[in-house]
């Protein structure tokens, strides 16, 4: 090959990589949101996006992570206001996260981060009462887990696809199983799925607290399922070791707070949600 076919050849590469930086390159008001989130401040975080986003409303790094922010947020007020107040801000974060999905359709964190907020509407409204968008939600969850999309937080607070792991293993937990349910929604829980999906997010990160207490919960759900005295015994050592993990970011000292309450409650375990507890049996529904 000529020099010059060569030098035209390293530089259109040169040209690649550099629009594949650009494309993957943080802004430094992103990078700040960034380093708040990993040090706990939920808040600062928000601030810094919401700063960034006002100038920059079409960039999709920022986006997610505001989603991720309110829903964070929404979490920590959940042990503070009525659920009701926390609804506009799961509105909200559902509304950015689709504008993420339009941005970069490739990318697996609108359709993560839609969910999330549809899940926790539902869980704010009452599970029952939103059983009409559970195929919707669980939609979103396996669309996400199709994208060859991979992060983590410094903190491992957060992480993709641990993240839709989470999600999806705390769906077919707390969405009802009965039969009927295919009929009103098209889907129905589903507690070895449950306890499969959380598997794999502690196989993703064995020292993340809230997936060794999820994991926990979902084996005791199983275990009063389905009589099972394994699952119930293993379910308790996975509480105990979460119980155990060190802890500093907000949402994981709600989660050191509520593992003795769940032991104290095992039999309702299946019922459990970080922002409350739900009866989502068939009987509750007919009322």
């Amino acid at each position: 090959m000529e020099p010059r076919a060569i030098a035209r050849g390293t530089e259109i590469a040169m040209s690649l990589l550099f629009l594949a930086g650009m494309v993957w390159a943080l802004a430094p008001e992103v990078e700040e949101s960034e380093r708040l989130a990993n040090a706990g401040d939920v808040e600062g975080c928000i601030r810094a996006l919401e700063g960034y986003t006002a100038v920059h409303p079409d960039d999709p790094e920022a986006l997610w992570r505001l989603s991720r922010a309110l829903y964070e947020n929404g979490e920590l007020l959940a042990q503070k206001v009525p659920d009701k107040q926390r609804l506009p801000i799961y509105a909200r974060a559902r509304v950015l996260a689709q504008k993420v999905q339009a941005l970069d359709p490739d990318s697996g964190f609108g359709y993560l981060w839609e969910g999330v907020a549809m899940g926790r509407i539902a869980t704010a409204s009452g599970i029952l009462s939103q059983l009409s968008t559970a195929d919707d939600i669980e939609k979103l969850w396996l669309k996400a887990l199709t994208k060859k999309t991979t992060y983590r937080m410094e903190s491992g607070i957060s992480s993709f696809p641990g993240d839709v792991y989470n999600a999806l293993g705390q769906f077919y937990r707390l969405c009802p199983d009965w039969k009927a349910m295919e009929w009103i929604s098209g889907t129905r829980g589903d507690i070895d799925k449950s306890v499969k999906y959380f598997r794999m997010m502690v196989a993703d990160d064995p020292k993340r607290m809230e997936g060794l207490k999820e994991l926990g919960v979902a084996l005791l759900c199983k275990g009063y399922k389905q009589n099972d005295m394994a699952a119930k015994t293993e379910g308790r050592v996975w509480l105990h070791k979460a119980y155990e993990l060190p802890y500093s970011y907000p949402t994981d000292r709600i989660d050191h707070f509520q593992i003795p309450r769940i032991l104290e409650r095992e039999k309702d375990a299946c019922g459990y949600s970080r922002d409350g507890w739900e009866d989502v049996s068939e009987a509750a529904y007919k009322q």
